[in-house]
């Protein structure tokens, strides 16, 4: 089964709302499942979501993870430790594979109100099959966590049964570009943070990539 038949399935399984109908464009998932090193958010902001669709006439899978300074970061993180090749905003060139634990959009602030270990492994439970479903069809060798939450549920997917290779996690790098780090009393888009930031992605692609 397609990741796009799955998460239709499991969206009507579970009565979400079917946002596919509405952004076309926003899989969950961008880049080669095929390479052994894969990236994995949290979930979309609803907002981002909206803003970009408004703004973009050109309505392309190629826009997510490719909208703010967060995600151009991100990106040339990754061009710069050879898991993308080329121009780091196109669709093209991808050695990694970036995918979403909850591929539903939601407002962020409304997430984080009712966000709860119990709600947390709920959600684990609802998107593991789709999540097992990629794994099944790829080549992963890792599954680099992009912040806590994100590593939070795919520590619960695994205690419910996910068959994952190896879980580690980096900072967010939207918390890198617009958060302040206030352990380190560093504010955002400070260059120690955005050089560790592209540091630990680097050290991910010796360790684990082609």
């Amino acid at each position: 089964m397609s990741i796009i038949s799955r998460i239709r399935e499991t969206i009507a399984a579970h009565d979400l709302p079917e946002w596919l109908d509405e952004f076309p464009w926003l899989t969950g998932y961008l880049g080669d499942p095929q390479f052994p090193v894969w990236f994995v958010g949290e979930n979309p902001s609803r907002a981002a979501v909206e803003r970009v669709d408004r703004r973009e006439p050109a309505k392309t899978e190629n826009l997510q993870w490719n909208c703010h300074d967060g995600d151009q970061l991100l990106r040339e993180s990754l061009t710069e430790a050879g898991l993308k090749t080329g121009n780091p905003s196109a669709n093209s060139g991808w050695r990694c594979y970036l995918t979403n634990v909850v591929k539903a959009p939601e407002i962020v602030g409304d997430r984080n109100a009712r966000k709860t270990a119990a709600s947390m492994r709920e959600e684990a439970r609802i998107w593991l099959p789709v999540l097992q479903n990629e794994i099944d069809s790829g080549k992963p060798l890792v599954l680099v966590a992009i912040g806590g939450q994100s590593h939070k549920l795919l520590i619960y997917m695994r205690e419910l049964g996910l068959k994952t290779p190896a879980i580690t996690r980096i900072d967010h790098y939207s918390y890198v570009m617009s958060r302040p780090d206030r352990k380190a009393g560093l504010g955002p888009r400070a260059p120690a943070r955005i050089a560790y930031f592209k540091a630990s992605i680097l050290e991910i692609a010796r360790r684990y990539g082609q």
